[in-house]
């Protein structure tokens, strides 16, 4: 029984840290926030100048002052916001 219980919560530890680092990353160049939806997953927020951990899918960024990127990412995937030429664009990241 103890053997059992052992291997079952061996399994279990592998598959929540396996889902811990499911999803992709998302870099934000440009000084403004933004709150995204990826994937089944709304209301993540990423500030100006960093960097965060959001779901794997398709992206909608809506910035605070109204402005929106969108795209999309796979699982390991790093994505970054940037502003060019006064757009703000989204592109893969390195």
């Amino acid at each position: 029984m103890t053997k059992t219980f052992a291997a079952a919560a061996a399994v279990a530890a592998s598959l929540l840290s396996f889902q811990a680092y499911a999803g992709c990353q998302i870099h934000n160049d440009t000084g403004e926030s933004f709150t995204i939806e990826s994937g089944n997953t709304s209301n993540q927020r990423v500030g100006g100048h960093t960097t965060t951990s959001i779901a794997a899918g398709k992206i909608i960024a809506k910035g605070d002052k109204g402005q929106n990127v969108g795209g999309s990412c796979k699982d390991g995937e790093k994505v970054k916001i940037v502003e060019e030429k006064g757009a703000f664009i989204l592109l893969p990241g390195n």
